[in-house]
C-alpha cells in the first residue's frame, strides 16, 4: 500500500511539473499548405531577378573660404543571379 501511494505521489509529481505543449490541427495544416511557400511549383518557369546595389560616397574638398563636403550616390543594377 505503501509503494503504490509513492508511486501515485510520484506520477503526479511528474505530470504536473512540466509543461506540456501540443500542436493543434490548424498549426499541422498551415504547415502543409503549398500557398505558404513563395517558390513555384515548378521550378523549370521560374523568372528571377537579382539587382545589386552599389553605394559609394565623393568628397569635394573645402578650401579657405568653403568647407569641405560628402556627396552620396546610390545605383541599382540588374546582374545574373547567382544560383
Amino acid at each position: 500500500m505503501k509503494k503504490s501511494r509513492i508511486l501515485i505521489s510520484l506520477i503526479s509529481i511528474l505530470t504536473f511539473s512540466f509543461p506540456v505543449y501540443a500542436l493543434t490541427w490548424e498549426e499541422i495544416l498551415e504547415a502543409l499548405e503549398t500557398e505558404s511557400f513563395e517558390f513555384p511549383a515548378n521550378a523549370r518557369n521560374k523568372q528571377v531577378t537579382c539587382w545589386k546595389e552599389v553605394y559609394w560616397e565623393e568628397y569635394i574638398e573645402g578650401n579657405s573660404d568653403y568647407r569641405g563636403y560628402v556627396n552620396s550616390y546610390t545605383d541599382k543594377y540588374e546582374i545574373t543571379c547567382p544560383y
